[in-house]
């Protein structure tokens, strides 16, 4: 299962990057953005043994929601992504908060 198909089994709405005009985006919080961070790899005899895409997942949200933080926690580690997380870092001028999720 791809980070993208894996965040969206929590539910939430979902997206790469940023809601475009194009995408259905929600009014208001919670919702889930992720985006690329990298790559570790393992590389040996001109070749490598192992990659692993790193991500940073980020969970918008103005309610907080033990339910949806287990959602996504369980989600990942169900499908293998191991995280780290951030505290809750409130966001003034868009008045939300956000915890990120380093996959």
């Amino acid at each position: 299962m791809t980070i993208y198909q894996t965040l969206k089994s929590t539910g939430l709405p979902c997206v790469f990057s940023h809601f475009r005009e194009t995408d259905e985006v929600p009014t208001s919080p919670p919702y889930i953005c992720y985006i690329g961070s990298g790559q570790d790899t393992d590389a040996a005899d001109n070749t490598y043994r192992w990659r692993n895409n790193r991500f940073q997942v980020e969970y918008y949200f103005t309610e907080k929601s033990q339910a949806n933080e287990a959602a996504i926690e369980d989600a990942l580690l169900g499908q293998g992504f191991n995280y780290t997380k951030s505290e809750d870092v409130y966001i003034e001028e868009e008045g939300v908060f956000v915890i990120y999720y380093q996959v």
